[in-house]
C-alpha cells in the first residue's frame, strides 16, 4: 500500500505540470500571441495576468473534478466531459474577473481559447496515458479487494476482470465462504471479514470496494470505519448496473445520504438532433477528408490493382441488413481465408480479430491504424444506414449469435465509432463489448455522442503521434513482443524477460529466465 501511494505521489506532479503547461501555452497564444484584441485596448501585462488567472482556476477545477485520481482510471468519455466543463468553468471565471477589471476580452478569444485548450489537453493527456503504458511501474494496477461475496460482488468481480483498462487488479473477495460458493466466487475467496485488515496487509492491497447490499447497516459502517482508520481507500458500489453516473444525484435526508436515480431523458427531439448531427457532421468530414480519401484510393489501386472499396453485409437498426462500405485493407480473397485463421482468433464470443492478420495489405495496415479505412462509412451515415456514433455494426454470424438482451443494441443505428471503440477496443473480452454496447443503448444522449466523437478524434491523433515511439521500442526490444497498435498496455518487464530469454538461448545457456509471479495475489477466475 505504501509503495503504491509513494509512487502515485512521486509521479502525481507530471499530469498537473503537463496540464498547466498546456493551459499556459494555449491561453498565451490566444491572449498574447494573436491580434484578436489589440494591445492598445489591453496591455501585454494585463493579457499575461489573464493567462495566469485562467490557468490557476482551471487547474483547481481539474482537482475538484477528480481528473488527477488515477485508480480506477476514468473512462475517456467521462474524462473528456469533466475536462471540457472545467475549461469552460475556468473561462467563465475569467469573464467574471474581467467584469471587475474591465480589461476588454474579445468574444472570439474565449471561443478559440476554449476550443484550442480542450483539444490540446485531450491530445496531451492521451499521449501521457500511452507513454505511461510503456514506462514500467507508472501505470501499475491498484491492488484491491472486494468486501462481500453475494451477487453484487460477483458482478463487480466480472467488471474488474473484464475491463483491465480500469487499472484495477482484483486480489480476491472477503466474506462468507458459503455465499461465495453459491455465487461462483469460491476461487476468489481469501478469508472472512473478521480478518479484513489483516488480509489487506497480507495481500498488500491499496483499497477495497465494499458491497453494502451484502451487509446490515451496522456491519457496513463497522467495515468502512475499520478500513478508513487503517489508512485504506474505501469505495462503495451502488448495486445498480448499466446506468450512467450522471443519472444519479446524492441528496440528504436529515443528514443521511440518499441516492436519487433520474429518468432516461430521451425524447423525439434528441432523435431528430442526432440525425441532424449525423448528416451535417458526415457531410463536413467527407468534404474535409476528400483529399485523404483520394490518395487512399490511389494507393490501394496501385498496390495490387484490386477494388478500392469493400462492401460487407452488416446488421443495422432493427437488425435490418445493409451494405457497409470500407476502403479495402485486405487481400481480395480475405473472406475465403478467414476460416484458416480461426485458431488465431484473439477475441472471445462471436467476435473475430487477429492482430497480425496475414490478409492485411501494406496500405491496409496504415489506413487501419489511422482509421482511414472507416471513412467511406460516412456515405452509409448520409444514407441513413448508420450513425456517426452507435454500437459497432454486427456481422451476420455475430447477429445470429446474440441473445435476446444483447439484441437490444439494434434499437439504435450502428455507428462508425462508439463507446466500446473508444473505451475498450483492445479489450478481447466479449463481456466488455456486450456491457458497453448495452450501456450506450440505455444511456445515449447527444451529449454522450459528442463526447464519444471527441474521444475518437483524440484516439486517432494520439495513435498517429505514437507511431515514432513504437518504432523506437521495436529497435530496443524484440519485434515479436511489441504490439502493432498503440492501444493497450505495453509491459516492458515482459519485453525485458523475453529479450533475456532470447539472449540466453542464443548463447547456449540452459538457464531459464522467467518473470516473478505472485501466485498468492492472483487468484484464478472461475
Amino acid at each position: 500500500m505504501g509503495s503504491e501511494r509513494q509512487n502515485q505521489k512521486k509521479w502525481g506532479f507530471v499530469p498537473r505540470f503537463l496540464d498547466a503547461t498546456v493551459l499556459l501555452g494555449s491561453w498565451a497564444g490566444i491572449f498574447v500571441g494573436t491580434n484578436i484584441t489589440e494591445t492598445i485596448v489591453r496591455t501585454n501585462e494585463e493579457s499575461w495576468a489573464l493567462v495566469g488567472i485562467v490557468t490557476l482556476i482551471t487547474i483547481v477545477l481539474f482537482e475538484r473534478a477528480g481528473l488527477y485520481e488515477t485508480k480506477p482510471t476514468l473512462p475517456r468519455t467521462e474524462e473528456i466531459s469533466r475536462l471540457s466543463m472545467s475549461v469552460i468553468g475556468g473561462t467563465a471565471a475569467v469573464v467574471v474577473f474581467n467584469a471587475f477589471l474591465d480589461w476588454r476580452i474579445g468574444a472570439w478569444e474565449l471561443v478559440w481559447g476554449v476550443g484550442a485548450t480542450t483539444f490540446l489537453l485531450m491530445v496531451f493527456r492521451g499521449l501521457l496515458r500511452n507513454l505511461g503504458d510503456m514506462l514500467p511501474g507508472q501505470n501499475e494496477p491498484s491492488r484491491i479487494l472486494i468486501v462481500g461475496t453475494g451477487e453484487e460482488a460477483r458482478e463487480l468481480a466480472d467488471v474488474i476482470q473484464d475491463h483491465r483498462e480500469t487499472r484495477l487488479h482484483l486480489l480476491g473477495v472477503v466474506g462468507h465462504l458459503p455465499i461465495a460458493q453459491k455465487y461462483g466466487l469460491a476461487d476468489l475467496w481469501i478469508g472472512p471479514t473478521s480478518r479484513l485488515i489483516e488480509l489487506m496487509h497480507i495481500h498488500q492491497a491499496s483499497g477495497a470496494i465494499v458491497t453494502p447490499t451484502g451487509f446490515r447497516s451496522a456491519q457496513f459502517r463497522d467495515i468502512s470505519n475499520q478500513l478508513l482508520k487503517a489508512g485504506f481507500d474505501v469505495q462503495m458500489s451502488t448495486g445498480v448496473s448499466r446506468l450512467w453516473e450522471g443519472r444519479f444525484e446524492v441528496r440528504t435526508l436529515a443528514h443521511e445520504p440518499l441516492v436519487v436515480m433520474g429518468p432516461r431523458a430521451l425524447g423525439r427531439r434528441q432523435v431528430v438532433l442526432k440525425r441532424m448531427l449525423d448528416i451535417l457532421g458526415a457531410s463536413i468530414i467527407l468534404l474535409l477528408a476528400s483529399p485523404v480519401m483520394l490518395l487512399t484510393a490511389l494507393a490501394i489501386k496501385l498496390e495490387d490493382r484490386g477494388p478500392v472499396f469493400f462492401r460487407q453485409h452488416r446488421a443495422g437498426r432493427l437488425a435490418e441488413p445493409f451494405g457497409m462500405l470500407k476502403f479495402r485493407s485486405m487481400v481480395t480473397n480475405a473472406e475465403e481465408l478467414k476460416a484458416d485463421l480461426s485458431e488465431d482468433n484473439e477475441r472471445s464470443g462471436p467476435l473475430f480479430k487477429v492482430t497480425k492478420d496475414p490478409r492485411i495489405t501494406k496500405v491496409g495496415r496504415i489506413i487501419r491504424e489511422l482509421s482511414i479505412d472507416e471513412l467511406p462509412q460516412l456515405i452509409n451515415v448520409i444514407k441513413g444506414d448508420m450513425s456517426l456514433v452507435g454500437p459497432r455494426p454486427a456481422l451476420d454470424e455475430e447477429e445470429k449469435a446474440f441473445d435476446e438482451e444483447l439484441r437490444g443494441r439494434f434499437d439504435v443505428r450502428p455507428g462508425i465509432t462508439g463507446l466500446w471503440q473508444v473505451e475498450a477496443r483492445s479489450n478481447a473480452s466479449f463481456a466488455a463489448y456486450r456491457r458497453l454496447d448495452l450501456h450506450y443503448v440505455e444511456n445515449w444522449t447527444i451529449g454522450l455522442d459528442i463526447r464519444i466523437l471527441m474521444a475518437t478524434v483524440e484516439q486517432v491523433v494520439v495513435t498517429a503521434a505514437m507511431i515514432p515511439a513504437r518504432v523506437l521500442l521495436r529497435r530496443l526490444y524484440s519485434p515479436e513482443v511489441i504490439p502493432d497498435s498503440s492501444v493497450g498496455v505495453i509491459d516492458l518487464r515482459d519485453h525485458a524477460t523475453a529479450r533475456l530469454a532470447a539472449e540466453a538461448e542464443a548463447s547456449g545457456s540452459s538457464s531459464v529466465v522467467s518473470a516473478p509471479v505472485d501466485h498468492a495475489s492472483e487468484p484464478t477466475r472461475p
